[in-house]
């Protein structure tokens, strides 16, 4: 399934739901980038956000094309940059994140965006806090449409932005390895799932999580390939 294929349907599947919002679409960021990539990496956040007044309508754009396509950021905040570095470091030998070029003085490290895959489980405006009572209607309401959007894109590695725990019994991923030091991960027929944090998290440093998913990667992935 194209990519206009599979928004043509979604737009379907939200008229058919009377939803308030126009979607918000993701998916591959870049094509060609993506087929390169030494390793298909997929993110998976819990929603888009957009800034709206009470009951105005918002979405009709794309996560995708309108952000990560152009690599554009104010500052080294939010849950981009960490991806970003993730697949630089990918790209460049598994380089340690005290290693990198930091991001607003790197083109390299901002268009490393375009390698990779990101979808929402909300495909519709939320807030600045995602709450899981919501995330979780829509996983239900659109899980079909999660799995196949999964499968098209075929990543080798699905790193989930604390979003895990919806997946987990579709994907049969209850049974995680834990580190002590890196987030939780299980190999299943030929792919790797990283239960990480979301990138915008504060529980802890931001070297500490790109290197942890990166070396989750390295140890767990990469060795299968190499």
């Amino acid at each position: 399934m194209n990519s206009t294929t599979s928004e043509n349907t979604f737009i379907a599947l939200a008229k058919d739901n009377e939803e308030l919002h126009d979607p918000i679409f993701d998916g591959i960021v870049d094509e060609c980038r993506f087929k390169l990539a030494p390793i298909k990496i997929l993110w998976i956040l819990k929603e888009p956000w957009e800034n709206l007044e009470d009951n105005e309508k918002g979405g009709g754009w794309s996560v995708t094309r309108d952000l990560l396509l152009n690599g554009e950021f104010e500052n080294n905040k939010g849950s981009y940059p960490p991806m970003a570095y993730v697949s630089y470091s990918i790209a460049n030998g598994f380089l340690n994140y005290a290693d990198t070029p930091y991001l607003m003085e790197s083109d390299n490290v901002r268009d490393a965006l375009r390698t990779l895959a990101y979808i929402n489980i909300k495909k519709f405006p939320g807030g600045t806090t995602s709450e899981g009572i919501d995330i979780q209607s829509y996983y239900t309401l659109y899980e079909d449409f999660l799995i196949n959007q999964i499968e098209d894109i075929n990543p080798e590695v699905v790193i989930f932005g604390g979003t895990h725990y919806f997946f987990q019994n579709k994907l049969s991923l209850n049974d995680m390895s834990t580190q002590s030091d890196g987030p939780s991960f299980a190999n299943k027929n030929g792919r790797l799932y990283i239960a990480a944090y979301h990138p915008n998290q504060r529980t802890i440093s931001k070297d500490s999580y790109v290197d942890g998913i990166v070396n989750t990667i390295k140890l767990e992935y990469a060795k299968n390939i190499t």
